[in-house]
Formats: C-alpha cells, structure tokens, sequence
C-alpha cells in the first residue's frame, strides 16, 4: 500500500510539473539600445501585492523566472537611474511566455511630466497596438467615444463609425467579450472613459487563425478591445438621455451596467426619430459567430429571400427614422474563471420613410442615355436577437466553448416609382411606373461548438470545432409595373407586368473543422488543418399573373424556379510557422473541392458542378527595434460562383434592367499581397503607421451587358482577365501632448482596374482616388480642446469605351470639433463635417454639404453629473443625402431625405458607484 501510495505521489509530483509555467525576456536601455545586467525583475499578486518570486538579469541582460503557476501578476522591473517599469501579464498555464526587450528609460531623459506618461502610452505588442487609456486627456464625463477620437491613427465619423490604422472597426469588444452582439456603438457610445485601462487594437481573425499565426482571412478589418480599470468592475455606472423638440422628433436613451464580483448585468433602450438607435456598423448581423472563410464558402449558395436590406445602423440609413431598440446583457464566472457564461437579447425596430430622386447617364460607344427618376418607399424592419456562449475550462489543458445565436427579422416594404430615359435629342427613349410591395420574414439559428486541448509539450495544441446553422424564410410581392418604349419620340410599344411573387427556402449547413499545432522546437511549429462542410437547403420560387377574375392563379413558369441544392465542401492545408525574437514567420497552402448537386424540378434535370479551390499563403514579420514592426504578407484565394451566378433565371423586379444567371462560369483566383509598418518612438510620443497592397484577379467575375436601342438593359455574370486593384494608406502623428499643438497627416489611395463587356464590345475602366488628410488638435484638459482635419482628394475614372468622356473632379471635405468650458459650469461644443464636391461635365452643379452642429450645456448636482441643455443640428440647413458614383459607362447621382436642421432641448445624467468614484 506504501508502495501504491508513493508511486501515486511521483506520478502527481510529474504531472503537477509538467504544468508549471516560465517567463523571460531582456531589460533594454531605451536611450543607448543595449541591454542591462543585473535589473530586477519581480512579480506581484495583482490581489495584495505580495511578491511571488523574483530574479536579476544575467550578463546579457536576459532574465528567466520558472516553476510558476498559470494566472495573472504584476511584473515590476527596476534598475538605479532608470525609471521603474510595471505591467500587468496573463501566464498561460503550462506554457512559457517571452516578453522579448523590456524598455527602460533613464531617469535624467524623464524631464517633465508628460514624457513619463509618455513612457508607457502606446505598447506594439506583435499584431497589437496597445494604449494606455489615462494618457489622453478627455474632458469630464467623456465617452469612449471620445476617447477613440484623440488615439493616434484612430478618427470617428459623424455616424460612429470607428477607422484605426487606416482600416475599418467591425469589432469592439469589452474585457475580451462582446458588447451587446454584433453593435459596437453601444460599447463606444455609452461606457465612459474614464472607467477604461486599456485600448487595445489588432486585425480581426479567427481563433484558428491565431493558432496558425496568419493574418485575417476576411477582408483584413480591425478589432478593439475596451479593457476597464479594476474599480469600473465593481458597483454600477450607467446614463440617461433625453431630447426633444416638443414636436415631432424624440430621442431618449437609458443604459444601466451593474457589476458584483464576477457578474455584470446590463440593459439598453432607445427610442429615437433623429437617429436608428446607433445599431451597428456592419452591413450584417454576425450575431456573435467567428468569421470562418471555409464554413462561409458554401453560403453563397443558398437563396435567401427573407433577409432583404434590414440594416440597422445610422451609416446607411435612407430617410426618416422612427426607431425603437432594447436589450439585455448577463454574463458570469465562476470557479476561478473556469466557467463563464454570456446571455445577450436585442430588439430593433426601424421604420423609414424616403423619397429618392437619381439623375444618371448611361455611355455607350456612340449613344448616350439620359436617365432620371424619382421614387417614394415606406419600410419597417424588425429584428428579435438572441445570443449566448458558455466556456468550461476542465483543467489547465482542456477546454470547451459552446456558442448559439439565432435572430427572427421582419419587413414590409412598399417603393412607388416613375422613371424615365432620355436620348441625345431629349426625345423619350422609355418611361416606368412601378409599384413593388412586399413582406418578408427569416429565421436564423446558428450553433459553435468547440473543443480546444493542450498537451504537456509546450505549444503543441489540437482546436476542434463543429457547425450547425439553420435557415427558414419566406417572402410575398407584388409586383406592378408599366413600361412604354419610343421611337422617335411616339410610344412604339408597352410592356405591362401585374405578379404575385411567392418565395420560400430553407437551408442546413452543418460543418467540422479540425487544426492541429505541432511544435518541431522553439521556434518553428508545424501547423495542419482539415474541414468538412454540407449545405442542404431548397428554394421555391415561383411568380404568379393576375388572371380575370383579379386574382393571381395564372402561373408564370418564365420566372419562376424550383430546386433542391446539395453542396459538400471538403478543404485541408498544411502550413510552417517560426516565431523567432525578430523574426515572424508562416507559410503554407490550402486545397479545397467543392461539389454542387443541383436537381431543378421544373423541368426534372440535374446539374452537377465541381470546383477546386487554392490558397497559398506567405507571411513575414520583422521586429526592426522594441517598438517598430513590419510585415509583408501574401494570400492566393479561389473565388467560386455564387449560386446566383449560377443559375440561368431572369428576375424581371425591375423590367429595365434583366439579370440573367450563367451556368459556364469557371472559379476565378486572386493574388493578394501587403506590406504593413508601425512604429512608435517611446519618448517623444510619435507613432508611423502604413499599409500598402495590390490585388490581381484572373478570371474574375464581371458581367456582360447588352443595351437596346430602347435603353433596355440585359446582363449576365462572364469570366475576365486583366482586373486588379491596389491600396495604400498611411499616417504619421507628432505625438499626443496636452497642451501643445499635435498634428497628424493621413494619406490614402485606392485605385485599380476592372473589365467588363457592354454591347459585345470589351470595355477597361481605370478609376482611382488619391486624398490627404492633414489634422491639427490641441488639448487643455478640462479647458478646452479642438480638432481640425482638411482632406482633399482627387477621383478619377477613365473607361476605354468612351475616353474622351471626362468623369474626373476633385472634393474637399474634413471634419471639425472644438469644445470649451464657460463659466457658470457651462460647456460648449460643435462639430461640422465639409463634404464638398467639384461640378463635373456630366452634372454642372458643385454638390457642397457642410452639416453643422452645436451643444450648450450647464452642469448640475454635486457631483456634476447632470447636464441641461440644448442640442443644435445643422445650422446652416445644408444636410442633403447625396450620393455619386461613376465608373466606366455609367454616372449616377443619387439626392435622398435626410434630417436638416433642429433643435432641441436635451437633459443627459450619468451615474455611478463604483470604487474610488465621487
């Protein structure tokens, strides 16, 4: 029994081992670039500060504490003459974490108070850009808004909409978790700055992705995370807002966030005609699920009716609002964080009003079409989500993550329209009066379930997921419509369309994925990933006329369409990764073949398609200095058809233009290559950042158009070659100093080349914008502060159809804030935004909006939480929606509603009661 007992304990003894974890890195001197013997380094339980252990650096300056336990500590480093150097680290259990150089500035370059800030205010940290929250100085009672506004090479449109390092946001998190789903500006819009720590931003990946160390496998976005001080954890902070105009227009917004121990709870409402409640940035609701490209590569194959242009979010919005939104969010750990669930519900509910006017000309070889209508639409969208995540940790290597997400929208929708084309001699070539009324539902259930192992042997990791998503929608509409077509100027012939249009679908898509990591050393790992994906989902789609008796029973087979879709996705890649102290590196390949099984029931035939799919992938990443990176990276993708490319179906929704499938398309491939630059200089505050890349297409998908002498257009989707595209964007700042002059200058390119066929004839279009931006702020905390940034910008498009057509003009906009606190606990602040457009041949009037805005408030209560005052909207009565776009043979103008001026009288109180709080 002895015997048992003591083997039981060696074996015990091994394992618990086996799970004791290290950390190591240098002490660097910042001033002279070499590193420092005998520094010590020393950790600190975050709890009561007490030291854990503690080490010196050797004769090379590299120090390596082990036998610790995974969690987190407060690493302190100090060295006589030198200023101390504290950070907070998370050790990963069973593994070994390499800080790499720690920067340590002498004490005798620290000659004011905003160098020592300066020390710790931005940290590169490989793909992430970090930001010390307390180093900006925002006024009282700021929002993270607020805050985003002041980081270097971040800027904040008049909707929200958050760009950092040149790239577009379409994630924010708080605390690593999502904020009420998919919508950023409840997060950025509502927590206050001052309960935030960190800042933190990084590109947008997959956590397969991350085990593979390559870049974002979508469009390459941005990510920010919203770490909160300790005190902000504990208690409640919310606000209330309210405004109106005692009228027509209300806006009213209440959030309360309530934490205790390691629960939070929160909920958010809105009731709004100014605004769709700030629901979102993203074109889509992502609904909380990881982007995966191999899952998400059968989705273009599936019909869906139900889910129209229900976009929630003030960015796109066309018309007036009348908007409602609530929610609910609880999240909890438990078990010393090895259980953690997060529970989140949001309503949206938008409805609009418009009226439309669009000017456009279509440019032929020879013949130029004059087209301008007008059009009048009244939708509601409504949208019920749910989501919710639950983590179990097992142990320190075994770990799950169950996530599901469903949502339930609905539309009704009704355009009426008139349009009309004109020739040359402003004779009639056509005209249409049309009426589409529709209603619409969709329901979507989408399950994550993953399972993540670690081993013994460092790195070598297995990450397992499963899929299961479920569609269900529906749609009915009625389409109305008269076309009468000229010649020489008397009506030729007319064309009259009355139809009931009933489509319905459903979809399962179900999927696994598996990654494996397997470290070959320290450096190197070796990194192997399968995934098995099936869609099975039907589409009923059939048009019915009106018949005599005023009902519609005639069945049009011309357009409609029924069939079943059996698609089966099966993709593996193998890929190297080195993690060196400078050098980063990863390179590989996937394969992919996907199988479509097409059955049509219409006429009883099959059609089976076959694609193979290719993705090379090369990355390099080079630390140059502690604090300066750069990277080059490049990825091959196939680019199969869409199923709506696909399939042969005309779709006579708008008689003027026909769109016709292509059942002979062939997958396309793109090469992707960019080359990325940070660098962050410690002790004068001043961050470079750049990012260039070009795109080149073979065999893209581009669309063969035909245009009759009538002005009716015809086009199906073809395979090209001879397309690319190419970006570059940059920014260089001084540094963020109160009260001194900060500048900022932001360039930014983006151009290509597309081809597209119109009339048989090939047709090149090469278009391109190349602006500048130039911004200058200045901050006097609790003073005042503004912000100034001109842009101009050059668009060009050139098509080789019509050269001699001039589409070129340049447009000056810009953004302007300024903010200053009066006597009398009054505060002031206004914001304009230039958007000024050159008159072009085509449109002879300059197109100038300049959106004015201004708020005076008075601060009330002890704590001068409470603020009255009075909310001034476009001053200068200019706010027009207004849209342009030129490409090749076709200019369109575009003029919708949008609010103009108001006025309105606005009360706002924030609370809190958290530690440390007034």
């Amino acid at each position: 029994m002895r015997a048992l007992l003591l083997v039981t304990l060696v074996c015990f003894t091994q394992f618990a081992f086996s799970q004791t974890s290290s950390i190591k890195g240098s002490a660097r001197d910042t001033l002279e670039k070499k590193n420092l013997s005998n520094a010590v380094i020393s950790l600190l339980r975050p709890a009561d500060s007490t030291l854990v252990k503690f080490s010196r650096t050797n004769a090379n300056g590299v120090f390596n504490i082990g036998n610790l336990e995974g969690g987190e500590y407060i690493m302190l480093v100090t060295f006589p003459k030198f200023a101390d150097y504290s950070d907070r680290i998370k050790l990963p259990a069973g593994e070994e974490l390499n800080l790499g150089a720690i920067p340590l500035t002498p004490k005798s370059q620290l000659l004011s108070e905003v160098i020592v800030r300066a020390n710790n205010t931005i940290r590169v940290k490989g793909d992430t850009t970090e930001f010390t929250a307390d180093s900006f100085k925002v006024r009282e009672g700021a929002t993270v808004e607020e805050l985003l506004k002041v980081i270097p090479g971040m800027s904040v449109n008049s909707k929200g909409e958050v760009t950092a390092q040149g790239k577009r946001v379409d994630k924010v998190l708080v605390d690593g978790e999502e904020f009420f789903g998919a919508d950023p500006t409840i997060a950025t819009q509502n927590i206050g700055a001052k309960a935030v720590d960190k800042v933190q931003v990084y590109e947008t990946k997959s956590e397969a992705d991350q085990l593979k160390g390559i870049g974002a496998s979508g469009d390459g976005n941005k990510t920010i995370n919203i770490k909160l001080k300790e005190s902000a954890r504990k208690g409640y902070f919310g606000r209330i807002e309210g405004s109106t105009n005692f009228d027509n227009l209300n806006n009213g917004k209440v959030m309360f966030n309530r934490f205790k121990g390691s629960k939070k709870f929160s909920v958010y409402g809105t009731k709004s005609n100014i605004s769709t409640g700030s629901l979102g940035w993203e074109d889509r609701n992502k609904m909380g699920i990881e982007d995966d490209y191999e899952y998400d590569e059968l989705m273009g194959y599936y019909y869906s009716y139900g889910d129209g242009d229900s976009e929630f979010n003030d960015w796109s919005l066309r018309g007036l609002p009348n908007a409602y939104t609530a929610g609910a969010l609880f999240g909890d750990k438990w078990r010393e964080d090895k259980n953690k669930l997060n529970l989140s519900y949001l309503y949206n509910r938008l409805g609009t009003t418009n009226t439309t006017i669009t000017n456009s000309q279509t440019l032929l070889e020879d013949t130029t079409f004059f087209n301008n209508s007008t059009s009048s639409s009244k939708g509601l969208s409504q949208q019920h989500s749910v989501n919710g995540k639950y983590e179990w940790k097992l142990d320190s290597l075994t770990s799950f993550k169950y996530t599901a997400a469903g949502s339930y929208r609905l539309k009704d929708n009704q355009t009426v329209s008139y349009s009309e084309a004109l020739d040359e001699n402003n004779q009639f070539v056509n005209t249409n009066d049309r009426t589409n009324t529709g209603s619409s539902s969709k329901k979507q259930l989408d399950n994550v379930f993953t399972y993540k192992q670690l081993f013994k042997k460092k790195n070598r990791q297995l990450l397992t997921t499963l899929r299961l998503g479920l569609i269900e929608d529906e749609s009915d509409n009625l389409l109305q419509s008269t076309t009468r077509f000229y010649k020489n100027g008397l009506v030729d012939s007319t064309d009259l369309i009355d139809q009931q249009k009933i489509n319905t679908g459903n979809s399962t898509t179900y999927g696994a994925k598996v990654t494996f990591n397997e470290p070959l050393n320290n450096e190197w790992n070796l990194v192997t990933e399968y995934s098995f994906n099936k869609n099975v989902s039907e589409s009923r789609r059939n048009s019915y006329d009106r018949g005599f008796d005023g009902k519609y029973t005639e069945y049009n087979q011309t357009f409609s369409n029924n069939f079943d879709l059996d698609a089966t996705s099966n993709s593996g890649s193998l890929l190297a990764r080195y993690q060196g102290k400078k050098l980063r590196m990863a390179f590989g390949s996937g394969l992919s073949a996907i199988q479509l099984n097409m059955k049509n029931l219409d006429n009883q035939t099959k059609n089976k398609y076959n694609f193979t799919g290719f993705t090379p992938t090369v990355q390099f990443g080079y630390n140059l200095k502690t604090q300066t990176r750069i990277g080059v990276t490049y990825r091959g993708n196939t680019v199969q058809p869409s199923l709506s490319q696909l399939q042969p179906l005309p779709n006579n929704s708008d008689p003027l233009n026909i769109y016709i499938g292509n059942p002979d398309l062939k997958v396309g491939f793109n090469h992707n290559i960019n080359i990325n630059y940070n660098d962050y200089k410690v002790l004068s505050g001043k961050y470079t950042y750049m990012g260039l890349g070009a795109t080149f297409n073979d065999n893209a998908i581009t669309q063969f158009s035909t245009v009759d002498s009538f002005g009716k257009r015809t086009y199906n989707p073809i395979n090209v070659d001879g397309g690319y595209n190419y970006y570059l964007y940059g920014g260089w700042n001084s540094g963020q100093s109160p009260k001194k002059l900060n500048h900022e200058i932001r360039p930014e390119i983006n151009g290509g080349r597309n081809v597209n066929f119109i009339n048989g004839q090939r047709n090149m279009n090469t278009y391109g914008t190349y602006g500048l931006t130039y911004t200058v702020n200045y901050n006097f905390p609790e003073k005042f502060n503004f912000n100034i940034g001109p842009s101009i910008t050059r668009n060009i498009s050139k098509s080789s159809l019509r050269p001699t057509a001039n589409n070129n003009y340049w447009s000056y906009g810009g953004r302007a804030y300024a903010y200053v606190k009066l006597p009398w606990n009054l505060e002031l602040d206004s914001d304009a935004d230039f958007n000024l457009r050159q008159k072009t041949p085509a449109f002879s009037n300059n197109v100038n909006i300049i959106v004015w805005n201004a708020n005076l408030y008075k601060k009330f209560l002890k704590d001068k939480s409470l603020r009255i005052g009075v909310v001034a909207h476009d001053l200068l009565n200019k706010n027009i929606g207004f849209d342009r776009t030129i490409n090749s043979n076709f200019i369109n103008e575009q003029r919708y509603d949008r609010l103009a001026r108001y006025f309105l009288l606005s009360v706002n109180w924030t609370f809190n009661k958290m530690p440390g709080s007034n």
